[in-house]
C-alpha cells in the first residue's frame, strides 16, 4: 500500500547515451546459485528485431542471432554477431540455458498501460516515505522500475514513487522485474550486482552482476501523453543478502542511477 501524496509516476529525461547495439532484442536472467546468492548471466538470446528507432535515434538490432534493423531514421543495423542464435533461445521469448525466464524482445506500452504497470506494482507494497523505502511481503513481486523520470532527479530510478529507495523483498520471493524507459533521449537498461557504489563510468566492466536487463531505446515521443514506452521483463527468486540495482549504461551508474535491493 502507498502513503498518501506519494506521486503515482513521472516520465522525462533529455540526450541520447550509448550504441544502438545496447537497444539489441535481448533479455538476460538470474537463477538461484550455490551458498544462497543469485546466481549470474547468460538465459537467452533472442533473435528477435531491434527496436524500433525514437525520435530519429537508432534502433537496435539483436546482438547475438538475427537481428532486423529497427525503424526510424538511422535504423539500427541487425545481429551484431550473424547467424543464429549462440546462447539460447530463439524468437520473442527465448529459453534458458540456466533456468529462469524472461521476454527476448522489448515491447511497448501506451501512458494509460503504463499506468496500469506502475499500479500493479504497487500491490503488496509497504512504502515508508521517510526512511525512503518499499517492502514486498508477498511470495509474488512485481517490481516496476521507470528508469528517469520526469519531475525526478535525471539519473535516477523511481519506484512506487520514490527515488532510489531500498527496496526489500523475502527470500524465495519471485520477483518479476519489469524495466520501463520513462526517459526522453537517454537508453536505460537494468542490474542487479553484489558490488556496492561508487561505480566506474563503464559500471558494466567493474561489476559482478547477478541479474541483467539489456538497455531499451528511450520513448517514442516527447510528448508524455501520447508517447509509447519501451518494457521488458525478466524474473528470479530472491536468495538472502543485500544486491544494489543500477542502470548498466555507461555513466549512469556513476551519475547516481543505482539503489540497494534487501533479501532478508
Amino acid at each position: 500500500m502507498r502513503t498518501a501524496g506519494t506521486k503515482r509516476w513521472a516520465v522525462g529525461g533529455v540526450a541520447f547515451g550509448l550504441a544502438a547495439a545496447l537497444s539489441a532484442g535481448v533479455a538476460f536472467a538470474a537463477r538461484s546459485g550455490a551458498g544462497g546468492a543469485l546466481a549470474a548471466r547468460v538465459t537467452s538470446a533472442s533473435a528477435s528485431s531491434g527496436g524500433a528507432g525514437a525520435s530519429g535515434y537508432p534502433g537496435g538490432g539483436a546482438m547475438m542471432g538475427n537481428g532486423w534493423a529497427g525503424n526510424g531514421a538511422g535504423g539500427g543495423a541487425g545481429g551484431l554477431m550473424g547467424g543464429t542464435n549462440m546462447m539460447g533461445g530463439g524468437g520473442g521469448s527465448g529459453y534458458s540455458m540456466m533456468g529462469g525466464g524472461g521476454s527476448g524482445g522489448g515491447s511497448t506500452v501506451s501512458a494509460g498501460g503504463l499506468l496500469a504497470l506502475v499500479g500493479r506494482g504497487e500491490q503488496g507494497a509497504h512504502v515508508d516515505t521517510k526512511a525512503n523505502s518499499v517492502a514486498y511481503t508477498g511470495r509474488s513481486v512485481t517490481l516496476v522500475a521507470l528508469a528517469s523520470p520526469h519531475g525526478k532527479p535525471n539519473m535516477t530510478w523511481e519506484i512506487d514513487g520514490m527515488v532510489n529507495p531500498t527496496v526489500s523483498v523475502a527470500p524465495g520471493a519471485q520477483v518479476t522485474v519489469v524495466l520501463v524507459n520513462t526517459d526522453w533521449g537517454y537508453m536505460h537498461g537494468f542490474e542487479l550486482t553484489t558490488t556496492p557504489p561508487p561505480y566506474p563510468e563503464m559500471a558494466m566492466a567493474g561489476v559482478t552482476d547477478t541479474f541483467f536487463l539489456m538497455p531499451l531505446p528511450p520513448r517514442t515521443e516527447k510528448d508524455t501523453t501520447t508517447a509509447n514506452y519501451y518494457t521488458r521483463r525478466a524474473s528470479f527468486t530472491a536468495q538472502a543478502g543485500t544486491y544494489h540495482y543500477l542502470c548498466p549504461v555507461p555513466g549512469h551508474a556513476a551519475a547516481g542511477m543505482t539503489g540497494t535491493l534487501v533479501v532478508s
